[in-house]
């Protein structure tokens, strides 16, 4: 059966953060890769169903700000966010200084949601087990005595791990992400 995107802002029923025109521009100006050509020679029905994957692992991220209504079915819009690199130094108006940010309007989906969105759904039409991975994949060995973990490479390792490009798309907006490192006590 074929899936149907709703990308209305804030919508109960959205299911994606873009549509599926919208995306295929984006990815029109892309390099030429193996996945966008994989793309490019994809049905409407299996680009849908990626960019509807790709939302629903997005929204496992943990956001800044709040879901701007309850009723929505995606994790944006939210209101109380601040865009990245937008504030404004007012040295010579007042002392102390003082900063001054642009938010995210709460009827606003930001275009690096989009794009990571639209990154990550070529890489999933590409890769199609791309997130069923167990997390064990990245590791060279995993002991339990003694704890002794190596990793195959340095970076991000794991099941929940998204290709570095989403990941730098989503700088900004999300609690955590690269450089982050969460200890927990035992």
């Amino acid at each position: 059966m074929a899936i149907t995107l709703d990308a209305t802002v804030g919508g109960a029923n959205a299911n994606t953060y873009i549509t599926l025109d919208d995306a295929n521009s984006f990815i029109e100006g892309l390099v030429l890769s193996d996945d966008n050509a994989a793309w490019d020679g994809s049905s409407n029905d299996n680009k849908n169903r990626a960019l509807f994957t790709a939302a629903q692992r997005i929204d496992r991220e943990k956001f800044l700000g709040a879901r701007v209504d309850d009723t929505q079915a995606l994790e944006w819009p939210r209101s109380g966010v601040r865009k990245p690199d937008t504030y404004t130094n007012l040295y010579g108006l007042s002392f102390p200084n003082r900063l001054v940010a642009d938010y995210y309007l709460d009827t606003e989906i930001p275009d690096r949601v989009k794009h990571a969105q639209v990154i990550l759904a070529v890489y999933l039409n590409n890769n199609r087990n791309g997130l069923e991975l167990s997390g064990l994949e990245d590791f060279a060995a995993v002991s339990i005595g003694n704890i002794n973990v190596t990793p195959r490479f340095y970076g991000a390792t794991g099941i929940d791990r998204i290709p570095p490009i989403v990941d730098h798309y989503l700088m900004g907006i999300r609690i955590g992400g690269r450089a982050n490192l969460s200890i927990k006590r035992s």
